[in-house]
């Protein structure tokens, strides 16, 4: 079967997700003690990526987040608000996989080398600018999935990153680019250890 397993150690314990499924899981104490012993290297025993989406060289820790200020713009709003639209009915309808699987062989088309900045910085207002029309609670998935699906059409590099915390459990989603967060704060980001980077 092909690997479809992330995971990543957080306080202590390994926490897991099934991309295919679509579910976080944890492992009792003892078969997580079993699952360490049987991976190969200590840096498996902290994190793993699963081989359709290896992890690129670009991403790093987030040390500073986007300053896209400036001017309401109706259209890009618009456009901003019908990716996130589209990206929520492909999650229903469809799957989690299939919706990286896509958003991973959208980035591949994407030419590295120097970000368009004008370009970027209307498509990061118009996405900031859509939270007041459009409540961003709970859907920080598909909102950071349509930024960095938008992102990499216009051929700019975005990378979609999920993250995990324990007691109690919690899951969030933000798009990054290098160590800049495109659509959240840091503080908020670094309250989550990265368990799948896209």
């Amino acid at each position: 079967m092909e690997d479809s397993l992330a995971w990543c150690e957080c306080d202590g314990r390994l926490v897991f997700l099934d991309v295919r499924a679509d579910r976080y899981l944890q492992l009792s104490s003892d078969r997580e003690m079993a699952f360490r012993q049987a991976l190969d290297s200590p840096e498996e025993q902290r994190r793993h990526q699963p081989s359709m989406f290896p992890l690129r060289a670009a991403w790093r820790t987030p040390r500073h987040a986007s300053r896209a200020i400036g001017a309401f713009n109706l259209a890009d709003i618009a456009a901003a608000i019908w990716w996130q639209r589209r990206v929520e009915r492909r999650l229903i309808s469809g799957s989690l996989y299939q919706t990286l699987l896509a958003l991973r062989d959208a980035q591949r088309r994407v030419a590295t080398g120097v970000q368009s900045s004008e370009k970027r910085d209307r498509t990061l207002r118009a996405f900031q600018h859509a939270r007041v029309l459009r409540t961003a609670a709970d859907r920080c998935l598909p909102r950071s999935i349509a930024l960095a699906l938008r992102l990499a059409r216009d051929g700019l590099a975005a990378q979609l990153v999920i993250g995990v915390r324990t007691n109690p459990f919690g899951a969030h989603s933000w798009a990054q680019h290098e160590d800049e967060v495109l659509n959240d704060s840091v503080e908020e980001v670094l309250r989550f250890t990265p368990i799948l980077i896209v």
